[in-house]
């Protein structure tokens, strides 16, 4: 007769789960021991992660260290603050912590305002991996809240267990709050509660304190439920990845930059629309609403070949197509006239956040011997300007040479020009004039300008 198995208690539980997704996201990494950043808040969440990680510290060969964010929203702020260095004293692991402001970001809303300028200080402080407190409840919680708001499949996906872009491990991801609770009664763990929890205008709060304990009258183990579908639609969502790195092999530029429209001749519009979505996902865009891309897809079906289309997807940034390519582009503030001396640096920086690198060669860019003792200056283009790339060819007008180049026509109001006195010697990305062109085995200047 087989003996009965004999039950974890919550501590078990907990460090086994811990234990398995380390096991699966990092043992093919080899850079242990492994900094871990706990995302210290004070709450029963972060306080077991941190005491589970602190157990497991020596087994699976972990530098651990916590930070705790000071949103300084409550009037108990300082004194959770307090409590959260204590607690770090209490196992031996590294604080940092820092108040933040979110006032400038109210528009958003206090939770979306309070989250973003979380986020941004943990990647200031972290070290190595962010580890996060969040748990099967609030997978749950975060996938309808997503429903309700409409959200496609990133959305609905909710929160990977280990997010390979951003280092962030969230260890807990398939725990019940229930279990958590436990185990901090089990340790005799003490941990702060916020009172804002309890306040019912926030979304998260409204959805845990009174829609999901109805449903889960009717429904006793839907939190198991929704969390194993958000699984199911992130697996759904990694095949549209899939099929568009697929198709991005055929229709995007080398640097992710530009989309050939060819794709409209062999792909049905599902898979152009994942094919964009993919492609402002990678350039770290936030996606556009279904209006919106139906929109896009309808202009960019009817776009001529010399058409400029023009879309908005976000207050910064528009898509554009320009010879059978989309762009995207950054919305630029009108730039004022301006003059800078060039001495010899490798590096300028421009107005309007660009700059050009300048590159020692030979036989190609500009000649300083032929530009003789005179002083070079960068200077927008203010129009009228005249240039001659190639000895053969009649002076033209820079309009009229641009016009004819692959350059889009944004790009090239924007471009910065190089002057030897009143002489345009050259336009980078473009060509140097010929009179100063260096030759086949002479010194010479390169220039790039990068622009974003």
């Amino acid at each position: 007769m087989d003996k009965p198995q004999r039950v974890k208690n919550k501590s078990e539980v907990i460090l086994s789960e811990i234990i398995n997704s380390f096991s699966d996201y990092f043992k093919n990494l080899d850079n242990k021991p492994f900094d871990i950043s706990v995302a210290l808040s004070g709450g029963v969440d972060s306080i077991v992660l941190l005491h589970a990680l602190s157990q497991l510290q020596k087994q699976l060969k972990l530098k651990l260290n916590a930070i705790h964010i000071h949103h300084d929203l409550s009037p108990n702020a300082d004194d959770w603050l307090t409590f959260c260095y204590k607690e770090c004293k209490k196992l031996s692991i590294p604080i940092k912590s820092e108040k933040i402001n979110i006032k400038q970001d109210l528009s958003m809303g206090i939770e979306a305002a309070a989250r973003k300028s979380r986020y941004q200080v943990l990647e200031i402080y972290r070290k190595g991996i962010l580890a996060l407190g969040h748990h099967q409840n609030d997978q749950a919680e975060t996938l309808m809240l997503q429903l309700f708001r409409g959200s496609g499949l990133s959305g609905l996906a909710a929160m990977p267990t280990f997010d390979r872009e951003r280092f962030i491990w969230r260890p807990l991801l398939r725990i019940k709050r229930e279990i958590i609770e436990d185990y901090a009664k089990e340790n005799n763990l003490v941990f702060i509660e916020d009172e804002s929890n309890n306040n019912l205008q926030f979304e998260r709060n409204f959805l845990r304190k009174e829609i999901l304990p109805l449903i889960k009258s009717r429904y006793p183990d839907i939190i198991n439920t929704i969390s194993r579908s958000s699984e199911n639609i992130a697996e759904g969502l990694n095949l549209h990845k899939a099929i568009a790195k697929e198709d991005a092999n055929l229709y995007f530029s080398k640097n992710k930059e530009r989309l050939s429209l060819t794709m409209l001749k062999v792909l049905e519009k599902e898979r152009v629309v994942n094919l964009i979505r993919w492609w402002l996902d990678v350039n770290k865009q936030l996606m556009p609403s279904k209006k919106t891309m139906s929109e896009l897809y309808r202009q960019i079906k009817d776009v001529k070949k010399d058409a400029l289309l023009n879309i908005d997807i976000s207050e910064l940034i528009s898509i554009k197509a320009y010879r059978d390519e989309l762009f995207l582009v950054e919305k630029k503030i009108k730039i004022d006239p301006y003059e800078l001396i060039w001495r010899g640096e490798k590096v300028v920086e421009l107005p309007g956040n660009s700059k050009l690198i300048f590159k020692r060669s030979v036989g190609a860019g500009f000649s300083l011997s032929k530009i003789g003792s005179k002083t070079l200056t960068i200077q927008n283009r203010n129009g009228g300007e005249s240039f001659k790339p190639k000895n053969n060819q009649p002076t033209r007008t820079l309009k009229y040479l641009l016009q004819t180049s692959n350059i889009p026509p944004w790009k090239r109001q924007l471009m910065p020009l190089v002057f030897s006195e009143n002489e345009l010697v050259a336009v980078p990305d473009f060509g140097v004039h010929f009179k100063f062109q260096a030759d086949k085995e002479e010194d010479g200047w390169d220039i790039n300008w990068i622009s974003n």
